[in-house]
């Protein structure tokens, strides 16, 4: 249940995103050809930097979206480990036990960070209001869950260490469960990026984050994956151009240093559509 309620939560939050029309740019996709050595050495390295100002931004806006931005990156490397390791360990050989361990510490990790979070970071001090007070309240529930999942997923991957190399190791059930809670921390994770926001500054950076950010950190930054950014190209303008506009010309009222930010970014943007497309 709790996994449905993130993902219907990611989709509203969202919705109000793809109803900004902005102008597309024109192009033939059959004729683009974008080499390897410009995709590698200019592409993403551009996009890479795009990605760190967008949580430079967040940070900048509000001082514990640091942890948050971190708890997301923490989960994100958690379960691209969990599925390094499963397709490459149908048995569990020796390397693919140090695999495990490894993914065990990332949990240790994860639980020291949620930790501090709740016992030294998140406070109501400096609150500024019903918003903020009910944010910081939301972001504490949250990140208690996360913990309770977490505790869950340590006990399950100490287990299935443990049985490794027993004779109980086909008949512990427990590593089913491993996939789906990294999975559902994460979804939760990419929630409170931006949980100290308000309103449609929220809405708007969330939905960036949804439709340019989250498949470009995934699918291009990590996987290398030069086919997605073609094919999903014309999506990916769209989506950065309507944050672009409502960031610079809409009603937000953002310091100019963050405005400016944002204007780098979109020359970054840019520069990548002119290597692509020429």
């Amino acid at each position: 249940m709790n996994r449905i309620v993130v993902l219907i939560s990611l989709l509203v939050i969202s919705s109000s995103f793809a109803q900004v029309r902005t102008p597309y740019f024109l192009y033939e996709k059959e004729r683009i050809n974008l080499p390897d050595r410009s995709f590698k050495r200019y592409i993403i390295p551009q996009l890479r930097a795009i990605t760190q100002e967008y949580f430079l931004i967040l940070r900048k806006l509000h001082p514990l979206h640091d942890r948050t931005i971190k708890l997301y990156t923490q989960l994100s490397s958690t379960e691209r480990t969990f599925k390094d390791f499963s397709s490459d360990c149908s048995l569990i050989t020796a390397d693919c036990l140090d695999s495990l361990k490894g993914l065990y510490l990332q949990t240790r990790k994860l639980d020291n960070l949620i930790t501090k979070m709740q016992t030294k970071e998140i406070t109501f001090k400096e609150t500024a209001g019903t918003h903020q007070t009910e944010a910081l309240l939301q972001l504490i529930s949250s990140t208690g869950q996360m913990g309770n999942q977490n505790y869950r997923l340590m006990h399950a991957l100490e287990e299935y260490i443990l049985t490794s190399n027993t004779s109980f190791f086909p008949y512990y059930d427990g590593k089913t469960l491993i996939e789906p809670t990294i999975h559902q921390m994460l979804l939760s994770s990419e929630i409170l990026l931006n949980q100290l926001l308000t309103g449609e500054l929220k809405e708007d950076f969330h939905a960036v984050w949804m439709h340019f950010f989250r498949s470009i950190d995934e699918r291009i930054l990590y996987e290398k994956n030069k086919v997605f950014l073609l094919k999903r190209l014309e999506d990916l303008n769209l989506a950065w151009n309507t944050f672009h506009m409502k960031m610079t010309k809409g009603n937000h009222n953002l310091p100019k240093n963050i405005v400016s930010l944002i204007k780098i970014m979109h020359n970054r943007w840019n520069s990548c559509l002119k290597i692509i497309l020429r």
